[in-house]
């Protein structure tokens, strides 16, 4: 972590890495900004301690005797990198460690269930059998009029979706893990809980750079339960739609679901039952993703976002999408049931590119076809 010195005179910290994750929240939850660079260019930055620094042309740091230090006096040349590598890399160090690790008494030690099938425990906080791991999860595909979970903009990448970063030890997840017996100091990152539906559902938009625009301003992972005037966790308000028979859709910007094509942000949708996602444009693999989970990803019309909508508590959006009736790249007709009575109809289209996509949302996704297609073959057997 360092710093970049604003225009205005302000300090604000980033991020400056050689991985491929800098999406807002993922080095730190608190940090918003992270740059990708080399390795060298980070140990360079690092030294310099300021991401604003030209080190093209300013001096890395100036010594004790006041000499300036520039990049080309720590850069190491091609023979310099080739020659450490030829001395360091050895293919037997691979093996030998390899061999000792495949000994260590601690791995054999490890218990190992021998059933047929996998023994799940209802008291882990690791690993958790999903409602979604089952054949009788139908299809969410039809003809309903449902409450917007959420509304946001543009650019929301998977990361603010389903966050793989620290859990934050105030926050609702930590309280949830910390009730079934996990310590506090050591909750781990949401990428270690992955196997645990329970808490991946509670992580879903757990994001402090996320803007929920249904009601701006709501805390962190919170949403509107729009019958109630409640604001509650997401899960909490899904839950309570769920209950009550209400259905829920989420609408979104450009680019939704943009950065890595992590399977959990579609997951987490569907456990918080969202049907429908109405964006003005997908991000290739979650597209792909969603429709994995019998999620039906929608195009909003040319020139139609999330603020040009101009959704308000109460609004409501109809979605005509029948099994019989969807096909690729159709039309599905979106009706805006505003809550002062008026209705405004949208020429949206199915982001749906293949029959087998088609197929995969009349099934109910992925897991549900693969389990009810071996079903009928052993049936059949």
């Amino acid at each position: 972590m360092i710093r970049a010195a604003r225009s205005e005179g302000s300090i604000h910290p980033v991020a400056v890495l050689s991985g491929n994750r800098n999406f807002p929240g993922r080095i730190h939850p608190d940090m918003d900004l992270g740059f990708l660079m080399s390795p060298p260019l980070v140990i360079a930055f690092a030294l310099a301690g300021n991401a604003e620094v030209d080190l093209s042309q300013e001096p890395i740091q100036v010594n004790d005797q006041g000499r300036a230090i520039h990049l080309s006096d720590l850069w190491p040349t091609r023979e310099e990198v080739a020659a450490l590598l030829a001395a360091a890399a050895d293919p037997t160090d691979y093996r030998r460690e390899f061999a000792l690790a495949s000994r260590n008494p601690s791995w054999h030690a490890l218990e190992a269930p021998e059933s047929p099938r996998f023994p799940w425990s209802p008291t882990s906080t690791a690993l958790r059998r999903p409602p979604f791991a089952s054949a009788a999860e139908g299809s969410q595909l039809g003809r309903y009029a449902a409450y917007p979970l959420l509304i946001v903009g543009d650019d929301i990448t998977t990361d603010h979706i389903s966050p793989a970063s620290a859990i934050p030890s105030d926050s609702l997840v930590a309280d949830f893990l910390v009730e079934r017996g996990d310590e506090r100091t050591d909750l781990n990152v949401f990428a270690s809980r992955r196997g645990n539906w329970e808490v991946m559902l509670r992580a879903a938009f757990h994001s402090t750079s996320l803007v929920n625009l249904l009601r701006p301003g709501m805390p962190v992972a919170h949403t509107l339960h729009v019958p109630s005037g409640a604001v509650m966790p997401i899960w909490d308000v899904a839950a309570r739609y769920r209950d009550d028979g209400d259905p829920v859709v989420l609408v979104a910007g450009e680019r939704y679901g943009t950065g890595s094509s992590r399977d959990w942000a579609a997951k987490g949708q569907r456990l918080l039952g969202i049907r429908a996602v109405l964006a003005v444009s997908f991000e290739r693999i979650h597209r792909s993703n969603l429709i994995g989970m019998g999620i039906l990803p929608i195009r909003l019309p040319q020139g139609v976002t999330p603020q040009t909508l101009q959704l308000v508590a109460g609004d409501r959006i109809e979605v005509d999408a029948l099994p019989q009736a969807l096909s690729p790249r159709c039309a599905v007709p979106v009706r805006i049931l505003r809550a002062s009575g008026a209705i405004e109809p949208l020429a949206a289209v199915a982001a749906v590119e293949t029959q087998l996509e088609v197929e995969l949302l009349r099934a109910g996704g992925v897991i549900p076809s693969i389990l009810n297609k071996t079903i009928a073959e052993e049936a059949s057997a």
